[in-house]
């Protein structure tokens, strides 16, 4: 299959989603698969597609595709760190609630400021409501354990300033939203999140960490590199509205 259809992403945004898998293609075999998706009625088509793969670049662009976001997909070999990473005391494990809590409004508002460079937030096509609730259901799933098997944060006079989820994926550690309230930058928060992050993911067994962020997103990016992260890969993820 060269695409599959995304079951959350249609139930959340009320209109059929879906996203082609090959990360490259010719203008015809682009054409062909948007055609045939367009038959069942999906709106909206997600390509992350080779960056460095010219005729895709090119047949992206010639069908309209819309350019949400370069994403950039950092790895780090968890065997190469040395020392072994540190836990700072201003990080805490959040501890999960039967009802909903005052801190659970921080943490959307962190996931929210966590999205600024994100795909649903640059394509105008997306409206402002569809991307908070995008990210409202993020931060729930992570919190309630659907999408993440740990939250860290860090918090100054009982509010969370900063935040960190953590999952799998392919394998691998995975950072799945990473924000620090702006408020409270240049204070090492974010490479304290980081670094508790590692030391789980050791713990866990994991001999690979991983993260997607945006290539816009200037200071993550250089936070992740200084955390010892290097390149993998560079998609560009398209969208296209049938």
């Amino acid at each position: 299959m060269d695409y599959k259809l995304l079951e959350l992403d249609t139930e959340l945004f009320g209109f059929k989603v879906a996203k082609i898998l090959l990360p490259q293609l010719s203008l015809v075999e682009l054409q062909t698969i948007l055609n045939e998706l367009h038959k069942q009625n999906i709106r909206l088509v997600y390509w992350p597609s080779d960056s460095t793969d010219e005729k895709s670049q090119q047949a992206a662009k010639k069908l309209g595709g819309f350019l949400g976001s370069e994403h950039i997909t950092y790895l780090l070999d968890l065997k190469t760190l040395d020392p072994y990473p540190l836990v700072a005391p201003e990080v805490e494990v959040y501890e999960r609630r039967l009802k909903p809590a005052p801190t659970d409004i921080e943490l959307e508002q962190l996931a929210v400021l966590a999205g600024t460079y994100s795909h649903f937030n640059t394509d105008p096509n997306f409206s402002k409501e569809l991307f908070l609730k995008l990210y409202h259901v993020w931060i729930e799933n992570s919190v309630n354990g659907s999408v993440a098997s740990r939250i860290l944060v860090i918090r100054n006079n009982n509010k969370i300033v900063g935040m960190i989820t953590l999952g799998t994926k392919n394998n691998r550690g995975d950072i799945g939203l990473l924000a620090v309230n702006a408020n409270f930058r240049g204070k090492n928060f974010g490479a304290k999140l980081v670094s508790a992050a590692q030391a789980y993911f050791i713990e866990l067994g994991f001999f690979q960490a991983q993260v997607v962020t945006q290539k816009a997103n200037v200071p993550a990016c250089r936070l992740y590199e200084k955390c010892n992260f290097h390149q993998e890969k560079i998609e560009n993820f398209y969208h296209f509205w049938l």
